[in-house]
């Protein structure tokens, strides 16, 4: 079986004061099976669907199609309801949410026109918001109502002339909101409760069909919810449990109505909401929250890299090229200061430059999604601008969570799970659901199929990881003949040079948590280089060149966002560098025979940088820099050694230059 590039995180955090965590636990979510795709019927669906669970079955509503399937806990389809969606007796006009209760009674929100009674000539129908109840096999028990529908409305209203089932010409009324969505739910008992989010109200209705109480209401306080609360569910003690998406918190009810407490507030830490949009109740009696809260994790160009400099540490949004790559790194463990270091002006206009600009990551994207308008130019550019960045990116995957709570509210852990942005199969893969089971539930928005996920044991698998090579190799050859300032065109100097290098670079990301991401870069460069340089006019003279350089650079950042709020965007990265390098290089006389003299160097380089940046608040930043640089102020290291025309050594020259620095920065925004 296929296995996605997706994983799931389930996370404990022990705070030491920075957020530093003290321990977690990883776990993975494995594809159990895909199931379903566009079409209408037998196991096939359109776009707005909704699902509910028994202990064995899946169910699924079909807003497009009308209709309601049941399938196996494996997606095989088992029947659906009614037999045939396009038939005039079909009761389902926009079926929504749906619950199942525990005898396998069906209830599924939707809208329907009521006759008001006492109106016969012509009839008269109220078309309102209701809940359908069916048996198991499919036949219809009941339908409820939230609105008043066996009285005339108390204000004047528009109606339409419509023909009823019997073909007979009849008169339609549509209230304001009558076709707005509910959400249901059901209790141990068999007891409905019906969330209507809108009207700032929940229903309760008995086994038979009786309704006991209406709750809730529209506000902010205790007892109260948002008209966009997206769902509802029953915990194990029989509480109500609202997704209140407008205040960003979770409402809990009793039984009966009466409000208890809630929990949850804005942000995206723990036990924080950004639009908490479904709830499940687990048989345990802990309660998963799904929210809106979405974290990038996007390296583009070639490639983002850790940079070691006084300025930044964290990943770069530029993208070098390979050459400027390594000059990137080289640079990093090069001295600041001394005869190699930029001048003060240059490194000041570097620094301002460089200075961390705060960006939530979704801002990236914000061009292509946002302030959307029917312009076709706007349009048009967006895609290119879409078009272009994918072309740049290595690596783009969009993090979600769920959040785990005991009954009483309290924080248990979080579940992570990472979709691949450029994928083209599931780069569009969406959240469906969860069953009480715990198992997750992804949609494809392309062909609609379902992917059904369940979570494994703590493993590393190179296929969770997001990696990247490059390989780069150059062949230079030039000949250059000269003929100096004299009365003849023969060749005077014949300079013959070839030069060959490979480059390696490496790179590796890991999402360890929406917060949490390692980056690892390597790159391996191999030089060489010969020259002939021969002067026929004085053969002994002659030389040949040759050098060879063998060089490996390393960097590593792990960074974990503390707040990724764009207005109190905190991050901690620590980062490390390592250079280490050699160089071999021979300078012979061509014609040993009339010269032996002969130059021979060798050199090498060993550099390390430790970093640490750390936004102890939004507006106030520490950085410190350990760097131990070998060495400091050139490329090499080396040593040099003279042979005279004999063949006999007669100079040796060394040079050594080494530096361990500490480098602090606090800086304070106003």
């Amino acid at each position: 079986m296929k296995k996605y590039s997706l994983i799931l995180i389930s996370l404990s955090f022990f705070s030491l004061g920075i957020g530093l965590p003290f321990a977690f636990s990883v776990d993975y979510i494995q594809l159990e099976r895909e199931f379903a795709g566009k079409g209408s019927t037998k196991g096939r669906f359109s776009k707005e669907i909704h699902l509910a669970f028994d202990s064995q079955n899946i169910y699924v509503t079909d807003t497009e199609n009308r209709l309601i399937q049941k399938l196996s806990a494996t997606g095989e389809f088992l029947f659906q309801i009614p037999e045939a969606p396009e038939s005039p007796d079909n009761i389902l006009r926009k079926p929504g949410h749906l619950a199942v209760d525990s005898v396998g009674n069906i209830y599924v929100a939707d809208v329907t026109a009521h006759h008001i009674p006492e109106n016969t000539d012509p009839k008269v129908y109220m078309f309102a918001p209701c809940v359908h109840k069916f048996s198991p096999v499919g036949e219809l028990l009941d339908t409820y109502f939230v609105d008043m529908v066996d009285v005339y409305p108390k204000v004047v209203l528009p109606a339409s002339l419509i023909l009823d089932k019997d073909g007979k010409a009849a008169f339609a009324i549509q209230p304001k909101g009558y076709d707005r969505a509910l959400r249901v739910a059901l209790n141990a008992q068999n007891e409905l409760y019906v969330l209507d989010a809108e009207r700032g109200r929940v229903h309760k209705f008995r086994a038979d069909g009786e309704k006991m109480v209406t709750f809730g209401r529209y506000g902010a306080s205790d007892g109260e919810f948002d008209t966009d609360a997206a769902d509802i569910a029953i915990d194990a003690r029989g509480n109500v449990l609202i997704a209140d998406t407008g205040n960003h918190r979770i409402v809990r009810f009793d039984a009966a109505g009466k409000p208890l407490s809630s929990f949850g507030r804005k942000g995206r830490g723990n036990s924080e909401f950004t639009k908490p949009m479904a709830l499940a109740t687990l048989p345990t009696g802990e309660i998963l929250v799904k929210d809106a809260s979405q974290f990038r994790r996007k390296i583009g160009g070639l490639p983002e890299i850790v940079v070691l400099s006084p300025t930044l540490t964290q990943l770069t949004e530029s993208a070098p090229g390979q050459a400027e790559l390594a000059d990137t790194i080289n640079n990093a463990t090069r001295s600041q200061y001394g005869p190699f270091a930029q001048s003060p002006a240059v490194a000041a206009d570097t620094a301002a430059l460089n200075r961390r600009v705060r960006l939530l990551e979704e801002a990236e994207y914000s061009r292509y999604y946002t302030g959307e308008t029917d312009e076709e130019d706007d349009a048009e550019l967006a895609e290119e601008l879409k078009r272009k960045d994918l072309r740049l990116t290595l690596s783009h995957n969009v993090i979600s969570r769920i959040q785990k709570f005991d009954s009483n509210g309290q924080y248990l852990g979080r579940i992570i799970y990472e979709t691949d942005q450029l994928s083209e199969e599931k780069h569009d893969q969406t959240f469906l659901d969860i069953d009480a089971s715990g198992h997750l539930y992804l949609r494809d928005d392309s062909d609609f199929t379902i992917a059904q996920y369940s979570i494994t044991g703590f493993t590393v698998k190179l296929s969770h990881t997001n990696g990247f090579y490059s390989l780069r190799a150059a062949n230079l050859r030039n000949n250059y003949s000269e003929d100096y300032e004299d009365i003849d065109v023969s060749t005077d100097v014949q300079d013959e040079l070839s030069q060959l290098e490979f480059k390696n670079l490496l790179g590796w990301t890991y999402s360890l948590s929406e917060r949490w991401h390692l980056t690892l870069l390597d790159e391996f460069t191999y030089a060489e280089q010969d020259e002939r340089y021969i002067t026929p006019a004085k053969v002994e003279d002659s030389y040949d060149f040759g050098t060879q350089a063998l060089e490996n650079a390393f960097a590593a950042n792990l960074k974990f966002i503390t707040n990724p709020n764009p207005y109190h965007y905190k991050e901690l990265n620590l980062s490390v560098g390592r250079v280490d390098g050699t160089s071999d290089l021979t300078q012979d006389a061509l014609y040993v025979d009339l010269n032996k003299q002969r130059r021979v160097d060798s050199g090498d380089a060993s550099s390390t940088v430790i970093e640490l940046n750390w936004d102890i608040w939004s507006r106030t930043n520490l950085w410190l820099r350990y760097a131990d640089l070998n060495p400091a102020e050139t490329s090499r290291n080396f040593i040099r050694r003279f042979y005279d025309v004999s063949g006999d050594l007669y100079e040796v020259f060394g040079s050594r230059n080494q530096a361990r620095q500490f480098l602090g920065e606090l800086t304070i925004k106003f």
